[in-house]
């Protein structure tokens, strides 16, 4: 019976191999079919050759799972193909493909958290395999804590240019710089960067969308009474602030910057914590910075409603503010609004600063060209037109006309509200000690409370400095002086003299508030008196000047000694101002003997400052004493830096003493040449100032405050006024 049946058992199995093999064969044929449909993107036939041959093959094959989950996620199918990566992980859960493959199918259906510990997962899986070749090929991969940390990076270096606090526009919520940054890690594209970055990290990538994310709108606007403050804000979502024309602005403000596409917004209301000196202090130097790295800024224009029409702008109230210098100069792109939150002249560029009215109102509101105007940088450099720019402008308190001029100068200060005029005092005399510019000193009016050479406010900048200056001479004129300087009776060996004194001079110093000023010095003699109005008129005879009529309300007569002191080096040794450009260690300084011209009291002590002579070896190491920065380009000064303490003496700062005017590398007859033109510069008209022994101080001196220019000329030059313009070459205190 068995050998009957033997025939037909092996007919059977030859039939059931036959069938195996040609279903094996079929399976692989649509498997091929699959991977040509794929290739060529026909998706849906692929999908349905890689169902067919699975439905064939007797045991599910992982190779076909994985290519079917691939054309899957090709078309977005991304559900069906993690089902695909369960099946692989199911069948070999120490294989590392699976886990890859859902990774990929996670990240693909925005499940970036579950896909970052997939990712992990695998990794894992890499690092435990037996096969070399798979744990060799864990070293292509990047470990997602690296991407964190690379984002955390660029999170940090965006952020720290930026204001101490914003409002998230999107929660209304206030946030410090740790609030901000936590702020990126809880929305998901820190988790896609994650997610998204196995093999290298795109740091590229990574500033970019850290960048877009932290871009902030700032605020310019006219301070009114009852707006909102830190403390008000701090606690409480700015779109649930109760009810008020300055709630409503900053509501305003904040929704027309989270429609316009950003996430942060600035505003100086609420902004800076005032309570704490320290945040105010960073807040006042770092603002012209802040303005500059906002995305836009929004001008709010008080008292303009629409329709509005050309010329509002020039007359609006935002225009007469101190602060909008800065908040203008500063922004890249700044938008208009009316008070009525409508865009100003109905533009609809992105930029307004763009727009030919605002270019033309601009220019008329600030009398300056728009192209000047564009060019002016923060800096030291043209100092005379920010001052006169920031002249016409007003502050609600008195120690903002210095604090709003902080950025555009690129300076530091201490913040003292209360103090009055001396923060105008204290950041005239930093600023003229960091750039050497004397035309600072270049006005009449009233002396301040911090010094009586420097303003009691900064309307007087609105005066040209050129009226205490003449032009200088054309190159015919200046020809025709020296020829005719040459054939005179002057010796030049005091002329040269008298230029080597100047050039020995030192730069304006401030020794707390004491001022040390390099000057000429002119004695007057005695007074005639007349008047007009309230104003006093003086006249005197000095024995260069000849007679010099001065306008002041002070009694000059009350006075035992009076002079006049020319006081613009610079100007005479036609040289830029030493802080204008590097310093550079000077030449050594010739020894002269210290005396004051006709009867000028001594003064001793520190009231007049010879200059000692001193090696270049020597210099530089004082100069190696003096403050300084590893960061030039962003160097902040604390006050005390350059404002010294009263009682440091020039003897304890020989660095400070020094001369820091360019040192000469000129031949003698070029010298000799130089020598020629300063006593050419000396016959012009120039602006004096008037200076009297300090009552109760005769170390040091005052300048008495005139109400018009004291304008004098040296009437000629002879020998023995020659004589004592050398012996006149001095540095006076003054307070």
């Amino acid at each position: 019976m068995n050998n009957e049946l033997a025939p037909q058992r092996h007919t059977h199995d030859r039939r059931t191999k036959w069938a195996i093999d040609f279903t094996q064969r079929c399976a692989e044929k649509l498997e091929r079919l699959g991977d040509i449909a794929a290739e060529a993107k026909q998706y849906d036939e692929a999908l349905t050759q890689y169902s067919t041959a699975l439905s064939l093959n007797p045991v599910i094959r992982q190779d076909i799972l994985m290519k079917q989950s691939k054309v899957y996620m090709a078309k977005g199918l991304w559900e069906d193909a993690i089902d695909n990566a369960n099946q692989v992980i199911t069948l070999d859960p120490s294989s590392p493909w699976g886990y890859e493959r859902k990774h990929m199918a996670l990240h693909g259906a925005a499940r970036y958290d579950d896909a970052i510990k997939m990712f992990e997962t695998m990794l894992l899986k890499m690092s435990q395999s037996p096969d070399p070749k798979i744990r060799e090929h864990r070293l292509g991969y990047v470990n997602p804590e690296q991407t964190k940390a690379a984002i955390r990076a660029a999170i940090e270096n965006t952020i720290r240019e930026s204001p101490l606090a914003l409002i998230n526009t999107h929660s209304g919520c206030l946030l410090d710089k740790y609030g901000q940054a936590c702020s990126f890690e809880s929305q998901p594209i820190f988790l896609e960067l994650i997610s998204s970055m196995t093999t290298r990290i795109d740091y590229a990538r990574i500033d970019r969308e850290v960048t877009e994310y932290y871009r902030y709108a700032t605020f310019s606007h006219k301070w009114e009474n009852n707006e909102p403050l830190f403390e008000n804000v701090v606690r409480i979502v700015v779109y649930d602030l109760e009810e008020s024309p300055t709630h409503d602005k900053l509501r305003m403000f904040c929704k027309i910057v989270r429609d316009s596409g950003f996430r942060w917004a600035w505003s100086d209301t609420c902004c800076i914590n005032k309570a704490d000196h320290f945040v105010l202090q960073e807040a006042l130097v770092s603002m012209f910075k802040w303005y500059e790295g906002s995305a836009v800024t929004i001008v709010l224009l008080r008292g303009v409603r629409s329709p509005s029409k050309r010329g509002d702008l020039v007359k609006s109230i935002w225009n007469t503010r101190a602060w909008m210098l800065q908040e203008y100069h500063a922004s890249k792109v700044v938008r208009f609004y009316t008070e009525d939150w409508k865009p100003y002249l109905n533009l609809v560029i992105p930029n307004h600063k763009d727009s030919p009215e605002i270019i033309s109102e601009m220019e008329e509101a600030t009398g300056v060209s728009a192209r000047a105007l564009m060019a002016l940088r923060p800096g030291l450099d043209d100092i005379r037109e920010k001052l006169r720019l920031a002249s016409t402008r007003q502050t609600t308190r008195v120690e903002d006309a210095a604090y709003s001029l902080l950025g555009i100068f690129s300076m530091s200060l201490g913040i003292v509200y209360g103090e009055g005029d001396k923060a105008l005092g204290r950041f005239l005399a930093q600023l003229l000690m960091s750039s050497g510019d004397t035309s600072i000193l270049a006005w009449t009016g009233q002396s301040g409370s911090f010094n009586s050479c420097l303003p009691t406010t900064i309307i007087v900048f609105d005066q040209l400095p050129t009226t205490h200056n003449p032009p200088a001479l054309e190159r015919a004129e200046m020809d025709g002086i020296i020829s005719r300087l040459r054939s005179s009776s002057l010796n030049s060996t005091s002329i040269m003299r008298l230029y080597d004194r100047l050039q020995e001079l030192p730069v304006p110093l401030f020794v707390g508030q004491r001022m040390k000023l390099p000057c000429i010095v002119f004695k007057l003699g005695p007074l005639s008196t007349s008047r007009s109005s309230s104003v006093h008129i003086f006249r005197a005879q000095t024995s260069s000047l000849g007679v010099v009529e001065i306008r002041t309300e002070e009694d000059l007569s009350q006075y035992g000694s009076l002079y006049l002191v020319h006081p613009w080096i610079d100007f005479l040794l036609d040289s830029q101002p030493v802080g204008s450009g590097v310093e550079t260690i000077p030449e050594e300084n010739t020894d002269y003997q210290s005396s004051l011209m006709g009867d000028l009291p001594s003064s001793p002590g520190p009231s007049i400052t010879s200059t000692a002579p001193q090696t270049r070896a020597a210099r530089l190491v004082a100069r190696l004493g003096r403050p300084f920065s590893v960061r030039p380009p962003t160097f902040r000064r604390d006050t005390a830096s350059l404002l010294l303490p009263s009682d440091t003496t020039l003897s304890r700062v020989p660095s400070l003493a020094s001369s820091l005017r360019p040192p000469s590398s000129l031949s003698p007859t070029e010298v000799q040449m130089r020598s020629l033109q300063v006593i050419a510069r000396l016959r012009q008209p120039f602006g004096a100032l008037l200076l009297t022994p300090h009552l109760g101080n005769v170390a040091a001196y005052r300048r008495v405050a005139a109400e018009s220019l004291i304008t004098v000329q040296v009437e000629e030059i002879t020998p023995t006024i020659l004589h004592k313009l050398v012996n006149s070459v001095r540095t006076l205190d003054v307070l």
